[in-house]
């Protein structure tokens, strides 16, 4: 039971922080300038993939993510004896651990799998259907915290503000129909309608944490929040401990709730090749009902005598079992009664894209800004992708990413032959640095999707462009091909 709460309030700082869910089927990637892949609607709904599909069960779409600013590297050092220890270890100084620290250290782990999903053309429209589920843990944990655990057997400095300390947790299922139509041979709109079934979720918020050492003791006020979602993650307070503890209960629907997604593409004649887009995805909420929460809050003041149970003499493992014995005896929470139901915010994301293709379009470049806004902020991502499409069933793109300062390198393959199964594979976030299990040894951003489709027929109400070589000029255009721009710029450089 103390690891369940370790993952849930520490490892989540250690690897899930920044609460952006790169796992939400809005937020996009490497791939949203790849007119070959199958679920480009998925960012933005007015996006027309170049074929129908049908999804392998689970495997259609499957995406896993994990981002943070923190390593595993910022949290295990070699000490002198050879082996890893902890950042608790003596042989480990405050001014080593803490110069890996930031001051809003966030941790972020993502999984998002279409169960069930197909895409068709109906007369001049594209339609969609999937049903999928979306698990995300986030974790956001400040500077201070970090220091008063590293420092406080040294009992400088005594005193300590601790807030905007936050950890949550959350999954829902997804059925979702969209729309797409091409308008003309300049815009695309599109639309998806998404009904949501909560699972689980569960937040902590310590907005204050305020800690000083008195007669050899720390006193700790705290002023923090404990939500519990749903009946599957049953939580209580044990007759002899501070912090609710977790068993898992009924499998039943926590909430209900709904979401859509709007989007549009613009394709301008006077500089044919270039491509606007726009999109806002996953704007919604999911409700429950009073009886399906639990709430807890903090009581009174909480003598702290520190951390007992760490010492120099244990392995990896045996320090985190103590830390977090000790971590529990910081606060005390009590449950609250719940009058009245709540709505939760799904957090939207806002896409903006610029695209230029030339030399028949087999090369483009992109611009690309993904903003996922959250309760209390929003956070931006700007990527620069390039495109390859050799053929129109061949595709590559590579990316580079600028993550608040930190920087990302991404890729995607997308292989779409007219007949047996569709390909996509790409990460987002590649790790260059990695321990023997794969864990990210600098920050912990790494991601990888993967997308096993069955092609269906093409939409047959527009008429493709295609150079001498046959590669796909344009995704869908109009029944007058000639007089297309693509065509036009297609003479121009003859």
């Amino acid at each position: 039971m103390k690891k369940l709460v370790f993952c849930f309030v520490v490892l989540s700082g250690l690897l899930t922080g920044s609460f952006s869910l790169k796992a939400q089927s809005g937020i996009a990637g490497v791939e949203y300038f790849q007119p070959g892949y199958a679920y480009r609607h998925m960012m933005n709904p007015a996006f027309v993939p170049q074929w129908g599909y049908v999804g392998v069960p689970v495997l259609g779409l499957l995406n896993v993510n994990v981002r943070s600013n923190l390593g595993l590297a910022d949290f295990l050092y070699p000490l002198e004896n050879g082996k890893l220890g902890t950042f608790l270890h003596p042989e480990v100084s405050s001014e080593e651990f803490l110069s890996n620290i930031q001051k809003k250290n966030k941790i972020e782990v993502g999984l998002n799998t279409n169960i069930l999903s197909a895409g068709w053309f109906w007369g001049k429209a594209f339609w969609s259907v999937h049903v999928g589920l979306k698990a995300n843990m986030q974790l956001g944990i400040p500077y201070e915290f970090f220091d008063f655990v590293k420092n406080e057997m040294n009992a400088n400095p005594t005193r300590y503000e601790i807030s905007g300390l936050e950890a949550a947790v959350k999954a829902y299922v997804e059925v979702g129909i969209g729309y797409s139509r091409v308008l003309n041979d300049e815009f695309s709109v599109g639309g998806k309608f998404k009904f949501l079934i909560g699972v689980a979720e569960a937040e902590l918020r310590v907005d204050k944490m305020d800690i000083a050492l008195s007669d050899e003791a720390w006193k700790i006020n705290t002023n923090a929040n404990f939500r519990v979602f749903g009946r599957l993650l049953e939580s209580e307070l044990p007759e002899d401990g501070n912090f609710p503890t977790f068993a898992f209960g009924a499998i039943a629907p926590a909430g209900y709730g709904a979401a859509i997604d709007l989007g549009g593409e613009y394709r301008p004649s006077f500089l044919p090749g270039l491509r606007f887009s726009l999109a806002l995805t996953d704007l919604g909420f999911l409700s429950y009902k009073s009886q399906d929460i639990t709430q807890y809050t903090t009581t009174g003041e909480v003598v702290f005598e520190g951390f007992d149970n760490v010492g120099p003499d244990m392995d990896v493992e045996q320090e985190v079992d103590g830390l977090l014995s000790d971590l529990e005896n910081m606060v005390s929470f009590e449950e609250i009664p719940t009058d009245e139901g709540m709505s939760r915010m799904v957090n939207p994301t806002l896409n903006i894209g610029a695209e230029y293709g030339f030399w028949g379009n087999r090369f483009s470049v992109g611009l690309l800004n993904t903003t996922t806004f959250y309760h209390a902020y929003a956070e931006s991502e700007l990527s620069v992708i390039a495109n390859i499409h050799p053929a129109r069933w061949f595709s590559v793109s590579v990316a580079y990413s600028f993550l608040g300062g930190r920087n990302g390198l991404g890729w995607a393959l997308n292989i779409t032959p007219s007949s047996g199964l569709n390909l996509f594979v790409a990460s987002n976030y590649t790790p260059l640095q990695v321990n023997p299990q794969f864990i990210p040894l600098k920050r912990a951003r790494a991601n990888i999707q993967l997308g096993l489709t069955i092609p269906l027929g093409r939409n047959r109400a527009y008429t493709q462009d295609k150079d001498p070589q046959g590669v796909n000029v344009f995704p869908y255009s109009f029944k007058d091909p000639e007089n297309h721009p693509n065509k036009v710029m297609q003479r121009k450089m003859e």
